[in-house]
């Protein structure tokens, strides 16, 4: 290699040096037109929020004021007069004597209706009661006799209320005109009478 030629390696790194400046330098200055442009220059918001605190600002929330205090009541009721349930015929209370305001006061008694399957048996003949009794499910029931000197209870077990039906089977060997109905042991509620004739 002759005197004062460059070597080729020295050349080759200042000119990838070189160009390594000029985009360098074409990348900077188009960050710096972007953020300008963009409104990301920090002395431009800096200047700008100082004359206008708005400036630039991507969320306003108003400053607060004080709120009345509310002075009439937290609910409404329904002033509107209602009228009191009626009571379904059929359908007695045990609670009598009660005044009649309580009597408008309470809920309509549900209504329990009771069958047999004969009129008149034989002594100690099989007598199938029925019944439904609708809202009644789960209730238990007492069956009550009256021969003629007041109800009593008939001795057998209680009936429960399923699927708002109930039945059993009595027998008995008094000769004469048997008056029944049902009681809901929790409510007093009392079914329609039914009349069977033994003799």
């Amino acid at each position: 290699m002759k005197q004062g030629e460059r070597h080729p390696i020295a050349a080759g790194v200042t000119a990838l040096v070189a160009v390594a400046v000029g985009v360098g330098l074409i990348v900077g200055i188009g960050m710096f037109v972007g953020a300008s442009i963009l409104g990301l220059g920090g002395d431009g918001a800096a200047s700008d929020q100082a004359t206008d605190p708005d400036a630039g600002a991507s969320l306003y929330a108003p400053s607060p004021k004080p709120t009345k205090t509310a002075s009439g009541p937290a609910i409404t009721l329904d002033a509107s007069p209602t009228s009191a349930p009626e009571k379904k015929a059929g359908s007695v209370s045990s609670s009598t004597g009660s005044s009649p305001s309580a009597a408008a006061e309470e809920k309509p008694a549900k209504e329990i209706t009771l069958q047999t399957g004969v009129v008149e048996a034989k002594p100690m003949e099989r007598i199938d009661i029925t019944g439904v009794y609708p809202g009644g499910e789960g209730a238990i029931l007492r069956l009550e006799r009256d021969e003629g000197e007041g109800w009593e209870e008939f001795g057998i077990p209680d009936v429960s209320v399923t699927g708002e039906q109930f039945s059993t089977v009595i027998q008995t060997g008094r000769i004469g005109k048997h008056m029944f109905r049902m009681k809901d042991i929790d409510t007093g509620t009392y079914s329609n009478v039914v009349t069977v004739t033994i003799g």
